[in-house]
């Protein structure tokens, strides 16, 4: 079974955990932990707060809060995020600031700086600095390409136990048969261990209710979702199952502002 390493890259939102955590091609607030690049697609101001709870397990939290604002395709779109992993006696913190831009109406590319910071009651803490970056292609409306990579420049953070930041890798595409299915799937590879495939399904039946499912491989988890959305509000709840560990339960809530345009007759 694939262990956590040091500074492990955590998904953030339920809408992604719900698809089996095949987000690589989403756009939102979250993008910030996904792939930042969506960031350039998403729209005005966001805010978003998630939580998980590992295998309802009191020492595995995972929270998360992150901020997003679009200035336009001209100047592009900022994020900032952080991420608390852990109990009180051993807990990992991330921070990241991000940046992402359109380069022609289907392309986008982003960027983010991480800071992160290892804390472990007997051994005290210790920090580092890393990056990501990735990227988002739709050739047409119905179909999303993506790709990101965390960490570049693998090193070793501890030489004699060979604790290390992991370098992650990830390929995706989002397919869109319908205005209200999206079909995402992502080969994910942490490049000291075995690949990573995953799956998800979004269905909207109706207007302001959707229903998510998906797969991942290595170790395999299955994950289903919902989630409603009303006034520039959403709120998601998902969970995933692990055949041995047990259920993980996520909640998420994001907020949009978009600053109303005006009528046509009212503009100079």
């Amino acid at each position: 079974m694939r262990a956590l390493a040091v500074g492990d890259n955590f998904t953030a939102g339920a809408r992604a955990t719900g698809m089996g955590d095949a987000s690589l091609t989403l756009s939102d607030v979250f993008s910030t932990t996904t792939n930042q690049a969506g960031l350039a697609f998403a729209e005005g101001f966001s805010g978003g707060i998630y939580a998980d709870r590992r295998f309802l397990n009191a020492s595995i939290n995972n929270f998360n809060g992150a901020l997003a604002l679009c200035f336009g395709d001209k100047i592009g779109s900022f994020g900032i995020s952080a991420n608390y992993y852990g109990y009180k006696f051993f807990n990992e913190t991330k921070l990241g600031l991000a940046y992402a831009r359109k380069l022609g109406s289907k392309f986008a590319v982003g960027l983010q700086f991480d800071y992160l910071r290892m804390f472990i009651a007997e051994n005290g803490q210790r920090q580092f600095f890393t990056f990501e970056t990735g990227m988002q292609y739709k050739p047409w409306k119905f179909l999303t390409l993506g790709a990101h990579i965390y960490n570049p420049i693998p090193y070793k953070v501890e030489k004699v136990f060979g604790e290390r930041l992991p370098t992650i890798i990830r390929f995706g595409l989002g397919y869109e048969p319908s205005r209200t299915v999206l079909v995402a799937v992502e080969y994910q590879q942490d490049i000291h261990y075995k690949p990573q495939f995953k799956s998800g399904i979004e269905y909207r039946p109706i207007k302001y209710f959707t229903l998510r499912g998906g797969v991942q491989t290595s170790p395999f988890s299955a994950s289903f979702g919902f989630g409603g959305a009303v006034a520039g509000a959403r709120l998601d709840v998902s969970a995933s199952y692990h055949p041995v560990l047990g259920i993980t339960p996520q909640l998420s809530l994001i907020y949009t502002y978009l600053k109303k345009k005006k009528p046509a007759h009212e503009e100079k």
